[in-house]
């Protein structure tokens, strides 16, 4: 089964740390400009907070408390860790966090269908939603998925955003062991180090 701590080594590094970009609509709460840190938008903090946050405690999140929520709110809500492919869970987890849990549903049933299935979209990520996720060929849904959030993105109007989308999808890569899918943050932290080597030499 999957495993949030894999899932989150590559969504911290989509997610990094704190940001108040202006244009951002997940960095307002009733119309306060907030930020985002660690993936937990301004929504997210107040509902954990149960109030408005200040831009302070947003700044000063810690790492580990974000973990928490992410886990609580985004992973084991959704059933995510009853998700036999870890290269699909992650998938799905980061489109969660980037799309919402609401917006991650449709683009789930969409790749559903392009596959030749058919469920409603509030059932998918509850218990029978998963089981019939995976009842798919993993790797062909890993793509349908993988293509349904690149399409999203490619008809987005926030178009200073899209380059950055679609790097943060292609760092999200699909193995059908679940050991090796744990790998990939490292290794794309070393290809880096070594082309910026190369480039130097």
């Amino acid at each position: 089964m999957a495993d949030f701590k894999k899932a989150q080594q590559i969504v911290g590094i989509n997610e990094g740390g704190y940001q108040i970009d202006p244009r951002d609509t997940g960095n307002y709460y009733k119309g306060h400009l907030i930020g985002t840190n660690w993936g937990i938008s301004a929504p997210v903090l107040a509902t954990f907070l149960g109030r408005i946050p200040l831009k302070e405690e947003m700044m000063n999140l810690k790492q580990k408390t974000a973990e928490q929520i992410l886990k609580q709110n985004f992973w084991l809500k959704n059933n995510l860790d009853k998700l036999k492919n870890q290269s699909v869970a992650t998938i799905i987890y980061d489109g969660i966090v980037n799309h919402g849990t609401n917006g991650m549903r449709v683009l789930l049933n969409k790749a559903i269908e392009i596959l030749g299935g058919s469920i409603n979209s509030y059932e998918i990520l509850t218990i029978k939603g998963i089981k019939y996720l995976n009842r798919f060929n993993q790797k062909s849904l890993f793509y349908a998925i993988k293509k349904m959030r690149s399409n999203k993105y490619m008809k987005s109007g926030q178009t200073q955003y899209i380059n950055g989308w679609l790097a943060r999808l292609r760092r999200i890569k699909y193995y059908a062991s679940n050991s090796l899918s744990a790998l990939w943050p490292y290794a794309s932290i070393f290809i880096g180090i070594l082309g910026i080597i190369l480039i130097v030499i």
